[in-house]
C-alpha cells in the first residue's frame, strides 16, 4: 500500500503492513455472510475477523470506535505488555510491537469507514505519539479532525512525583474530511435559558446585527444606513452589519430594533431554539469532562454485581461520541474491534432507544480468559453485557435491532 508524506519506520513495519493483505486463516459460524440487520457480536481474533468482514462490508461502516491495549506495561486481564524481545539477531522494542499490532487494524479500519466515515481511537500518554503519527500516514495529515483531551478521573494525593496524570485522549480522523458532515451534539440546560423571549415561531434570543470583530476587509455590501421606527438613521457602530441588504429586507420578521439603555437604536437578529423543526444544536469541544473512569466502574457494578474488569469505558463517553457524529434517529453503522466488555454495544443499544436510530453495530472481541468462574473470557463479559442491557431496554417498552452472534472458526 502506497502511504504519501512522513513514514513512521520502525523493525517489522514491513511483516506488519503485510498481515492487513493476507487472506484469513478461518471462517466465521454460524453467520457466514455478514450484513448490518442488526448487532453482530463477533467472538476471535480481531484481524483475522476484519479481513473475513471486509468484502461484505468494505466501504459501508460510519463510525468505528476502537480503545486498543495502551501498553502500559501492567499486568491486566488483556493483553498492554508489549514487552522488549528478541527476534533472530535483532531485538524488539515494546513500541515496536506495539506499532506491528495496530498498523494492520489501522490500515483494515480505513478500508471500511464510508467517505463520510469517521474513527475514534481511545489512547494515553504512552502510545498517542506514535498513533498520531501512523494514523496521519494511513489516512492523511489532512484527514486528522481532532485531539479530545478526556478528563478521565480527579486524582487527588500522590500519585506521581511530578504531575498528578488525570487525562487521556481520543484521536478523531475521517475516511475524508470533505464528505464528513458537521459534527453537533444538544444544547446543555443553562444553553436553553439563553433563549428567554417567544413569538409565534417559539423560543429566542437576541443577537446583536452589527459584526464584531477585527475592523479589516470590510465588505461594502455589508455597510449600508438602517432606518429607526421614528424615521431616524441608525449608523453601523462597527465596521460592518451581519447581512446584506438584500438578506436583511427578506429577513424582516427576524429583525428587532429597540432602544437601549443609553436610549439608542439597536438592531438584532433573533435566533431561535427551534430551526427546521427541531432544537439547535451546538459544536463539540476538544475537552471532555463529563464522565469518568469512575463512572465506568460504577455501571459494570451495577450491571454484573462486581467490577469483571479493570479501567471500563464509562458507556457516556463513547454514547456522545457516536452521537457527535450520527445525527439523532440515524441508521449509521458503528463498529468496534477492541470491543472489550461490550461498552460499545451498549452505548448504540442505549442511544438508540434514546433518539430513535437504527443504528446497527459491530462487535469483535477475542475470547481472552479471565480465570473468573461465571465469566471465563472476556467475550462472555461483552455478549453479556449487551444482552442485558437489549433486554432492559425491550422491558422499557423498546424495540432493539436484534443481537446476532458469530464467532472465528480457524482452519489449519
Amino acid at each position: 500500500m502506497d502511504f504519501p508524506g512522513t513514514r513512521l519506520v520502525w523493525p517489522g513495519r514491513g511483516v506488519a503492513e503485510k498481515k492487513a493483505f493476507e487472506a484469513s486463516k478461518g471462517f466465521l459460524a454460524p453467520v457466514s455472510t455478514p450484513d448490518l440487520s442488526g448487532h453482530l457480536l463477533i467472538e476471535g481474533d480481531n484481524l483475522e475477523v476484519l479481513k473475513l468482514l471486509l468484502p461484505h462490508l468494505s466501504e459501508k461502516i460510519r463510525i468505528i470506535y476502537i480503545d486498543p491495549p495502551y501498553n502500559t506495561g501492567n499486568r491486566m486481564v488483556y493483553h498492554d505488555r508489549f514487552s522488549s524481545k528478541s527476534e533472530g539477531s535483532r531485538s524488539v522494542d515494546r513500541h515496536d510491537s506495539w506499532l506491528s499490532m495496530i498498523f494492520p487494524l489501522l490500515i483494515l479500519a480505513r478500508r471500511f469507514l464510508r467517505r463520510d466515515g469517521v474513527l475514534f481511537v481511545s489512547i494515553d500518554d504512552n502510545e498517542v505519539h506514535h498513533l498520531r503519527a501512523l494514523m496521519d500516514e494511513v489516512f492523511g495529515e489532512e484527514n486528522f479532525i481532532s485531539m479530545v483531551t478526556w478528563r478521565k478521573k480527579v486524582v487527588r494525593g500522590r500519585g506521581s512525583r511530578h504531575i498528578l496524570p488525570q487525562t487521556e485522549y481520543i484521536v478523531v480522523f475521517a475516511r475524508e474530511t470533505a464528505a464528513l458532515p458537521p459534527f453537533s451534539e444538544p444544547l446543555t440546560p443553562s444553553m436553553r435559558k439563553d433563549y428567554p423571549y417567544a413569538d409565534d415561531r417559539g423560543p429566542y434570543k437576541k443577537i446583536p446585527f452589527a459584526k464584531s470583530g477585527t475592523r479589516q476587509s470590510p465588505r461594502p455590501n455589508l455597510l449600508y444606513p438602517i432606518t429607526a421606527p421614528d424615521g431616524t438613521t441608525i449608523p453601523c457602530p462597527t465596521h460592518q452589519w451581519r447581512w446584506s441588504r438584500e438578506t436583511f429586507d427578506r429577513r424582516q420578521d427576524e429583525i428587532l430594533i429597540q432602544k437601549n439603555t443609553k436610549g439608542r437604536w439597536t438592531v438584532y437578529t433573533k435566533q431561535y431554539l427551534m430551526t427546521e423543526g427541531a432544537e439547535r444544536r451546538r459544536t463539540p469541544e476538544s475537552y471532555y469532562d463529563r464522565a469518568t473512569t469512575t463512572d465506568g466502574t460504577r455501571e459494570m457494578k451495577e450491571m454484573f454485581g462486581e467490577v469483571l474488569l479493570d479501567f471500563p469505558k464509562p458507556s457516556r463517553l463513547i454514547r456522545d461520541l457516536i452521537g457527535w457524529a450520527s445525527p439523532p434517529g440515524s441508521s449509521d453503522p458503528v463498529m468496534d474491534f477492541f470491543a472489550g466488555s461490550g461498552t460499545t454495544g451498549q452505548s448504540v443499544l442505549e442511544l438508540n432507544h434514546e433518539d430513535g436510530g437504527k443504528r446497527p453495530s459491530i462487535l469483535v472481541q477475542a475470547g481472552i480468559p479471565t480465570a473468573h468462574p461465571g465469566f471465563p473470557t472476556i467475550w462472555s463479559i461483552c455478549r453479556e453485557r449487551v444482552c442485558r442491557t437489549r433486554d432492559r431496554i425491550v422491558k422499557e417498552g423498546g424495540i432493539p435491532l436484534p443481537v446476532i452472534e458469530s464467532r472465528l472458526v480457524s482452519t489449519p
